[in-house]
């Protein structure tokens, strides 16, 4: 069976989504945890999730790292991911902010990263469940 070039990169999307979620195991395993790092990560992950959505429904991808924003445009086609409003508004933080050294960021700890960590496991299920629904082979052959 050949695949659309849309699926092909909604698979592309997914894999990246879980390279992001394989540093932040990898990184949560280490002796020394940089929880900047693993709140990266995470916001990273749920980024590319809500971003995997809009390439199956043919969407643009805005370049932009606010999940806010990105939650507006992907909650029509998955109502229950709104209730992630405010958490998403708090991970986005960590999309520039947790690379570079700035005054305005809060300390990321590891209950920030643990936070983080839920949240983006919450994007991943919801978009998951959503795109295996649609499409049964888009998700099989990823970590589970």
């Amino acid at each position: 069976m050949i695949e659309s070039p849309q699926k092909i990169l909604v698979r592309q999307w997914i894999s990246r989504a879980e390279n992001d979620l394989l540093n932040v195991r990898n990184n949560l395993a280490a002796q020394e945890i940089p929880w900047d790092t693993v709140c990266f990560h995470c916001q990273q992950a749920a980024e590319k999730y809500l971003k995997a959505v809009l390439v199956f429904h043919a969407q643009p991808i805005p370049r932009t790292h606010d999940l806010e924003h990105l939650l507006g445009m992907v909650g029509q086609w998955i109502p229950q991911i709104q209730e992630q409003r405010e958490a998403l508004r708090w991970l986005t933080t960590f999309a520039v902010a947790s690379r570079y050294p700035v005054e305005s960021i809060e300390v990321v700890d590891e209950p920030r990263g643990r936070r983080s960590l839920d949240i983006a496991q919450a994007i991943r299920r919801d978009c998951r469940a959503y795109l295996l629904e649609l499409e049964p082979t888009f998700t099989a052959d990823h970590r589970g």
